[in-house]
């Protein structure tokens, strides 16, 4: 399970790692862009032209990584797969490229800077694994001491370059190590936090029994459907709910089993009403219910349905029935609204039970 979660969090934080590579190599591209163009407006180039050639090449080579980039795609299950594999080539040829341009930097001037200071800039830049920046670092300065004495023969500059280049490795990995074990901390705190807002964000939103929609959130869809209606023109449906009998439940086998009924009535309700908006208790033995975009002829079919659903199933030695009252929006305040759905619910209360109510030809409310 651990090795799961830290395999997301070296995802993400790839996924994150190629934005800063592609800082890392604009701000190159265009510093040796500037350094090529000065050479080339020099009239006699002292060192040749060799090292103009390099950084031309250089320029090529950042050009291609610009354009991986752009064909990368971090949701890709290729991507996740290979994330590591992928940056961490791209950190070797960035620090190989760097490396390259200190070796013919030798005849110009005899420091090891250029390589300095892209280690730096890309251990500062991306957040490695331990274990593989340590290769890259190895392989980084392997290339780095077996190609510098073909560069510099001076051996006063090469030991001391060789040492130094060395530290400055042994300094990265330990910098590169603690900003990755950072990055961790930092995105498993997040996504914990993230994981508890998601909770806070369900508890506000869901009744605590049914897991339904609440009154609040019932209300908040009310006047959004309501007001995208308004701007489309397309049929609004609000059903109100209230079930049949369900006081005797509590009265005869006790509060808790009552709650457990609502939640089998809930679950009867919600997975016979797939084309619904929304699905919410209002309080109580009340239901709230939207249907947009279908004919009154469809909604009374449905309703029904799940009224039928209903009847079928026993509660110990009872059975219940809902009464429904369908109301459709035409123009009205969501407070109306609600209000005319609740009394069609209540004709139904008051003749029978058990059924469903859906005028039709309603007059336009003023």
């Amino acid at each position: 399970m651990r090795n799961v979660k830290m395999n997301t969090l070296n995802y993400k934080m790839n996924a994150d790692n190629i934005s800063g590579l592609r800082t890392i190599v604009i701000v190159i591209l265009a510093i040796v862009t500037i350094q090529t163009i000065l050479y080339l407006s020099v009239e006699q180039i002292s060192f040749g032209l060799e090292i103009v050639g390099i950084k031309i090449a250089l320029i090529f080579f950042g050009c291609l990584l610009l354009f991986s980039f752009a064909k990368i795609k971090t949701t890709g299950s290729f991507f996740m797969k290979y994330s590591e594999v992928y940056i961490g080539g791209i950190v070797i040829i960035i620090l190989g490229m760097s490396i390259v341009n200190t070796f013919f930097a030798q005849d110009i001037s005899s420091d090891i800077s250029i390589y300095i200071l892209v280690l730096f800039s890309v251990i500062s830049a991306v957040r490695i694994r331990p274990r593989t920046i340590s290769i890259i670092l190895l392989l980084s300065y392997s290339f780095f001491a077996v190609g510098l004495p073909f560069f510099q023969s001076n051996m006063s500059f090469l030991v001391p370059h060789l040492i130094n280049g060395l530290v400055i490795n042994v300094i990265a990995f330990f910098i590169s190590r603690m900003l990755y074990l950072y990055a961790v901390t930092y995105l498993d705190d997040k996504e914990e936090i993230e994981k508890k807002n998601e909770e806070l964000k369900y508890l506000s939103e869901r009744d605590a029994l049914t897991g339904l929609y609440n009154q609040r959130m019932i209300n908040t869809y009310i006047e959004k459907y309501t007001d995208q209606a308004e701007l489309s023109g397309e049929n609004l449906f609000l059903g109100v709910i209230d079930l049949d009998g369900f006081k005797k439940i509590n009265d005869n086998y006790g509060h808790a089993f009552g709650d457990k009924v609502l939640c089998r009535i809930a679950n009867i309700i919600k997975d016979n009403l797939p084309t619904a908006e929304f699905v919410g208790r209002y309080g109580g033995d009340e239901f709230v219910l939207m249907f947009k975009n279908l004919e009154t002829n469809e909604v009374s079919h449905i309703m029904e349905n799940v009224l039928i659903e209903l009847n079928k199933v026993e509660f110990q030695e009872d059975k219940l029935s809902f009464s429904c009252g369908i109301a459709k929006w035409q123009g009205e305040s969501t407070r109306d609204f609600f209000y005319k759905a609740d009394s069609y619910m209540y004709k139904i209360k008051n003749s029978g039970k058990n059924g469903v109510y859906l005028k039709e030809n309603e007059e336009k409310a003023v």
